[in-house]
């Protein structure tokens, strides 16, 4: 039996680790794990062809339970997240980290890797797109595509807003973040995100619209939510809206 399938069977069941057996159960998630599997992790990653213990999207952890791990290590995973998804995604991450637990990560520096494009000694072809690809992703398969790169005003907004202390950020290479991160409060994505298309649609506006979702609306954003449209991206269309722009001109403090 796997490591997972001792988790899924007796965790999602107690939420309690059987400390008979503590080799079955690793306390640290290794996310996105690609080719660096770690023998003291539970390692999941998108891709099959990698190997993992669980095979699950990162943005999207419900098979694993709440506040059970203790450390998770997200080396180069959260460039690949689409940015709508990025604060929801931190969430999940709280969600099932242990409170205090820590979060190691690695991402694209955006201002680090334009700093490197502008330098004259790199103002050569190659160079420009090794650095490119840097912060686009080699782009080889299916999930190796970055869809962000941050800034430190960023990563520390981010990481805050999803119940987070950035304790330590520093540059290496010149071109990527790496940070430790604690986890100082409980920060859950809203349950309404998990409700079917239809019904999600219909709670985002009376979240963010207060009022009920008109024809013309349901039928926009029900079509892209078919394409496959994230339900965060859907969210920031609306809030993109004149009409929540205007709403939050005149929205009374009681209303928040």
């Amino acid at each position: 039996m796997s490591v997972f399938d001792f988790l899924k069977k007796k965790l999602m069941k107690t939420n309690q680790p059987d400390r008979s057996e503590p080799a079955q159960f690793p306390l640290k998630l290794n996310l996105g794990c690609g080719l660096d599997k770690r023998s003291d992790c539970l390692n999941v990653d998108l891709n099959d062809f990698h190997k993992p213990d669980l095979i699950c999207d990162v943005s999207d952890l419900r098979v694993l339970p709440t506040g059970y791990f203790a450390h998770i290590h997200a080396y180069d995973i959260l460039e690949h997240i689409e940015r709508p998804k990025i604060l929801n995604t931190l969430k999940e991450w709280n969600r099932v980290l242990q409170l205090h637990g820590t979060l190691d990560f690695q991402v694209p520096s955006a201002t680090g890797l334009l700093s490197l494009l502008n330098k004259p000694e790199n103002r050569l072809y190659d160079t420009h797109n090794t650095l490119l690809q840097c912060l686009f992703g080699t782009q080889t398969y299916d999930g190796d595509y970055h869809h962000y790169a941050f800034t430190d005003i960023v990563l520390e907004t981010v990481f805050g807003n999803s119940g987070f202390e950035l304790v330590e950020l520093q540059t290496v290479h010149d071109w990527l973040f790496r940070g430790h991160c604690k986890k100082i409060r409980h920060v859950y994505v809203e349950p309404f995100y998990y409700l079917p298309d239809k019904e999600f649609l219909h709670q985002l506006y009376r979240t963010l619209l207060a009022r009920e979702v008109d024809p013309e609306g349901e039928l926009f954003y029900m079509g892209m939510l078919k394409k496959g449209i994230s339900r965060e991206a859907v969210a920031e269309a609306i809030k993109n809206s004149d009409e929540y722009k205007e709403r939050l001109k005149t929205k009374s403090p009681s209303d928040s």
